[in-house]
């Protein structure tokens, strides 16, 4: 999707398919919030504080839960917190808010305003092989209009895939 100029701007798990016949193949669903980050002169789009929050709570990425709009790094953050929820009996640290927060009056916004809290991110930090810490600097690093650095982050995931699969024989 990014190689054609797309974000899909909503990626969970259940946007997520796996190939019928090909498990080595894998879908993405459900565009309903995709949008282009090129402008009209084919430019990366600016970054923009937004009034409103749109996507998955549980793998949105600090940006824009921050209020940002999304770009690359957003899209990527989001399948790195789903690897993380998959490896981690399909917790987050922050798995929890929707139940914590859902007799407020405003329970999205105190959940994504707690969601930014640093605590979490270095929770994270202690929920992933050392072989995935690259992986997070790399994703963690990029800056809005860059492009990411798909293969580092492939081979950071790659070895820590390899060595799990070493680890269970």
């Amino acid at each position: 999707m990014h190689e054609l100029g797309f974000l899909h701007n909503d990626i969970k798990l259940e946007n997520i398919l796996i190939g019928r016949y090909d498990p080595q193949e894998i879908y993405l669903i459900d565009f309903g919030l995709s949008s282009s980050f090129l402008d009209k002169n084919c430019k990366h789009i600016k970054k923009k504080q937004l009034n409103y929050f749109s996507g998955n709570l549980l793998f949105a990425s600090l940006s824009s839960c921050r209020g940002c709009n999304k770009s690359r790094r957003d899209d990527i953050e989001s399948a790195f917190y789903i690897l993380v929820y998959l490896l981690n009996d399909q917790t987050l640290p922050w798995s929890h808010f929707e139940a914590r927060f859902e007799k407020s009056s405003h329970p999205e916004k105190k959940a994504i305003q707690h969601r930014l809290f640093k605590c979490y991110t270095r929770q994270i930090v202690n929920m992933i092989p050392a072989e995935m810490f690259e992986c997070f600097k790399q994703i963690m690093r990029c800056r809005f209009d860059e492009v990411p650095k798909y293969n580092l982050i492939l081979q950071s995931l790659q070895a820590c895939f390899e060595k799990a699969v070493q680890q269970a024989d």
